[in-house]
């Protein structure tokens, strides 16, 4: 908040208010100080995405690390609905904003950039990769989280989720290692793995 006197959105309060007198210094800094210091808010969203089987990764033929070691290839883009779910959201936060009689400071994002949906992998918690389930065909790990194909292979974070709201997936992870572990080490004793 100190900022405001810096020139912290009093451009866009000039805008929005039509109210000439908005400075970032004098008399017009003084009001805008007693009215909005300490009385600004922000809201953020997140969303579900949806598991598609159109989002997926590979090994990327024509990249390597600097290893020599072929990088994954990400295939990923929004679909209809998660970007209706994202205008709904913003069309929500400025329906709650006019209802408390605040003023939105900033732009709303719009169509162009999906309703501020950020690119997938920018967003902490993500989530994915390695899907849990019981068919090969259509999922990598079992639901031991150990792999279809490599029987010693055991997934032991977050890749076995299909999906992820916002939250911490921390405690999901651990319950889902525990379980793994407690069938690894039966598998073990009986001379399976």
């Amino acid at each position: 908040m100190p900022a405001y006197g810096f020139g912290f959105n009093t451009q866009a309060l000039k805008e929005i208010t039509g109210d000439t007198s908005r400075n970032a210094y004098g008399t017009g800094l003084k009001k805008d100080v007693k009215k909005f210091y300490g009385a600004t808010f922000g809201m953020a969203g997140r969303g579900e995405s949806i598991p598609r089987k159109e989002n997926y990764c590979e090994i990327d033929p024509n990249t390597i690390d600097k290893f020599g070691i072929p990088v994954l290839k990400f295939n990923y883009s929004w679909s209809d609905e998660e970007v209706k779910q994202a205008k709904h959201m913003q069309d929500t936060f400025e329906e709650v904003i006019h209802n408390m009689g605040a003023v939105p400071l900033g732009d709303k994002p719009g169509k162009e950039t999906n309703y501020g949906l950020e690119n997938p992998g920018r967003i902490i918690h993500e989530v994915g990769t390695t899907r849990m389930g019981e068919d090969s065909r259509y999922s990598v790990i079992n639901e031991f989280n150990q792999a279809h194909d490599v029987p010693n292979l055991f997934v032991m974070d977050g890749g076995p989720f299909v999906s992820q709201a916002d939250k911490n997936p921390t405690w999901t992870i651990l319950a889902l290692a525990w379980r793994a572990t407690d069938y690894l080490i039966e598998e073990l004793k009986k001379g399976n793995i």
